[in-house]
């Protein structure tokens, strides 16, 4: 009996999603290996925190991305939203003139994490009611808010006064060394994975994402949660985009400009399907790491931006095939 078990336990094999795990992993560990012999600042504390804090807002927003992706949309907004919902919350806490800042910061935090949540909202009700493709909805709306960021903010950042509190939100570290963002993007992954493991909503999710007309005929009220996916993804961009606008000090209408890019492939290279209905946060943190990485890296090298956003695209690419070679394997 006990050979028997035995040899069960040897002849058990290692899924499609844990040997892409593991090889990004080892990618990471390959990355970090490499970039600390090309340059000497690459593993300086300074440089450590500065990817962490690089990391925090594509965490989070990828965390947004997931949600979305795993029920079978994409969100092309979500850029944007970084620099609408910064500006929104760079407004109201900067409240006078010539950087003076009066308004309540926690009070333009809250409005510029609704501002999001409404914009993931309208995309959520346009896809889900109206039946229009996700790229093109969501390219309606990055397109749209891009306008009303350059309007209200009369094409130039919105600086806060460096004496405002707003900057320490993102700014401040715990015990001296751990920048809070970190903490936050802790705190949130943990949210948005109890979201989706342990409640009704994220079991829905999952169903649409896999088989919305299974879904449907399952009595799962499709409009509702897909509205909601999205709702919820937004939402997290924008917690993404006042942390960012906290971080600078300062409401940028270019911010965010190609995150919605960065999120997404740092979420398939995690390993979640462009298809829906598989994937996980953790899988969205692993991607994230690489995506980070890789950008620091480049950075410090001073490789050029154009070459970067190839390599992206290149990466993207290979995700997707990679995903779409995997589920032919697993249908077969």
């Amino acid at each position: 009996m006990e050979k028997t078990a035995q040899a069960k336990l040897g002849k058990k094999k290692l899924t499609g999603d844990q040997w892409q795990k593991i090889t990004i992993i080892g990618l990471i560990l390959a990355v970090c290996i490499a970039f600390s012999f090309l340059s000497e600042a690459f593993l300086t504390l300074e440089n450590l925190m500065n990817i962490l804090l690089q990391m925090s807002v594509v965490c989070i927003m990828s965390f947004g991305m997931t949600i979305i992706i795993i029920n079978g949309g994409v969100d092309l907004s979500m850029g944007v939203i970084i620099a609408f919902t910064g500006v929104v919350a760079a407004l109201f806490v900067k409240g006078g003139k010539d950087g003076d800042s009066t308004g309540n910061i926690y009070i333009g935090l809250l409005l510029g994490i609704l501002a999001g949540a409404l914009i993931g909202f309208i995309n959520g009700t346009v896809v889900a009611r109206f039946g229009l493709a996700p790229y093109i909805a969501t390219l309606g709306m990055q397109l749209t808010l891009k306008g009303v960021t350059y309007l209200i903010s009369s094409n130039s950042p919105i600086y806060v006064a460096p004496t405002s509190d707003f900057r320490l939100v993102a700014q401040q570290k715990l015990f001296g060394f751990l920048p809070l963002p970190i903490l936050y993007t802790i705190f949130f992954g943990l949210i948005a994975s109890f979201i989706l493991k342990k409640t009704v909503l994220g079991r829905h999710i999952f169903a649409i994402g896999s088989n919305d007309e299974a879904a449907r005929l399952s009595g799962i009220n499709l409009p509702v949660v897909r509205t909601m996916a999205y709702t919820l993804g937004s939402t997290f961009a924008a917690i993404a985009g006042v942390l960012y606008a906290a971080r600078v000090n300062s409401g940028n209408p270019t911010a965010g400009a190609g995150y919605e890019g960065n999120a997404v492939v740092a979420t398939v290279l995690g390993g979640t399907s462009m298809a829906g209905g598989h994937g996980s946060i953790s899988s969205a943190v692993i991607g994230a790491i690489l995506m980070t990485l890789l950008q620091n890296g480049f950075n410090l090298m001073n490789v050029n931006t154009n070459y970067q956003m190839i390599l992206t695209g290149v990466i993207l690419i290979i995700s997707v095939v990679v995903d779409r070679i995997r589920r032919e394997k697993a249908m077969s």
